[in-house]
């Protein structure tokens, strides 16, 4: 099949689980022969790059309105495909927010495959207007798409609820990490001597439930904290100035150097209070790390019982990291636990064939009328 992958910045995945799921699906794809195109938004690759691990790579430009970037650039590839790429057979789009252009996929006549997350419109950052516009584009992509796919079963149920539908369940999928890197040296951290919280520095991941509690554990062990907000900094001063003395913000980090701070810490924690299936928390199971969660739907779902919970209180989730501070038979249990979970359901391999049989089985309808299928 000939397939285009858009709704996200670009590949390789640097950004968000959007941007990770399609790198790690469309490399697949294309080793499976199949010919992928990528959309990235200009600004955000890398300058004369048309491709990356044999696919091809298209970079568009468009005007950077800060929280509408998405739906212009949806409506950019939306124009393209249906004007310059008409030999695509399907075309995959990531968010909510693309449906717009989405809309435009499928005036052209293309299928489209959509990929939904979490409840945007519920999100603390947003203010009115903006949760009406992700109601809306979200009711636009169930409406528009000939798929629409979901990474949790939790958000699932709200949304075939919501919106009238039946979406398809296909998982986020977990990278094994084994990682000896030793970058956390040069952040003045010991081997499986520090905590870690990975993810965007906004008010749904309970930062701020998450810096009290670690105050009240009294630890001498640092908190580190991968991620960083461009957008609110005013909201990332606040939790610097809330912040001890021994929790180091250290801002976005990739490659080697995110997996070898992942890999080498004693638990991974997160008090975060909206999720989906949440790429940070799989990547932590992959890297054989315990992990201590909030005990919200998509969690659990994610989780099972290899993973620990707080019951949502501060005082639960200060109580139950005391205990992985403290007990390392527990950590270790845990650690494994995760890591044979991530191994049964999480799998990138499986992820990809459930992806292309969702793409074969709305391109199969056109295959009449003039719809070549190269794979």
């Amino acid at each position: 099949m000939r397939i285009a992958i858009a709704g996200i910045r670009g590949i390789p995945g640097r950004y968000s689980g959007f941007e990770t799921s399609a790198d790690e699906t469309a490399t697949r794809m294309q080793q499976l022969g199949h010919q992928v195109t990528v959309y990235c938004r200009a600004k955000h690759g890398e300058k004369g790059r048309s491709e990356h691990a044999g696919v091809r790579l298209i970079n568009l430009r468009v005007v950077p309105f800060k929280n509408l970037e998405t739906i212009f650039h949806s409506l950019a590839v939306g124009l393209h495909v249906a004007f310059r790429a008409r030999d695509i057979d399907v075309v995959h789009m990531y968010n909510a927010a693309s449906s717009f252009g989405g809309l435009l996929v499928r005036l052209s006549g293309k299928p489209l495959i959509m990929t939904l997350d979490g409840v945007e419109w519920k999100r603390e950052k947003w203010g009115r207007a903006a949760r009406l516009v992700w109601k809306v584009s979200t009711w636009l992509a169930v409406k528009v798409a000939s798929t629409t796919v979901c990474d949790s079963n939790s958000v699932k149920t709200l949304f075939d609820e919501q919106f009238k539908t039946k979406m398809q369940y296909i998982p986020y999928g977990a990278k094994h990490i084994v990682n000896k890197f030793r970058c956390y040296e040069r952040f003045g951290l010991e081997r499986s001597k520090y905590f870690i919280f990975v993810g965007r520095l906004v008010p749904e991941k309970g930062l701020d439930d998450l810096l009290t509690a670690y105050t009240m554990i009294a630890s001498d062990m640092p908190l580190v904290i991968v991620g960083d907000n461009e957008q609110d900094p005013g909201y990332v001063e606040m939790l610097h100035r809330k912040a001890g003395a021994n929790v180091k913000f250290l801002g976005f980090r990739y490659g080697e150097e995110y997996e070898g701070l992942l890999t080498n810490a004693r638990a991974y924690v997160t008090a975060s209070k909206l999720e989906g299936t949440s790429p940070s928390l799989l990547a932590a199971m992959g890297a054989r790390v315990c992990c201590l969660v909030r005990a919200i739907p998509e969690n659990i779902e994610t989780g099972g019982d290899s993973i620990l919970y707080f019951d949502g209180s501060i005082a639960d989730l200060a109580h139950q990291w005391r205990t992985v501070a403290e007990d390392t038979e527990l950590l270790n249990t845990y650690a494994s636990k995760g890591y044979q979970r991530v191994n049964e359901l999480y799998d990138w391999d499986v992820v990809t064939e459930q992806y292309l049989a969702a793409y074969h089985d709305v391109v199969q309808p056109l295959s009449g009328h003039g719809s070549a299928i190269s794979a």
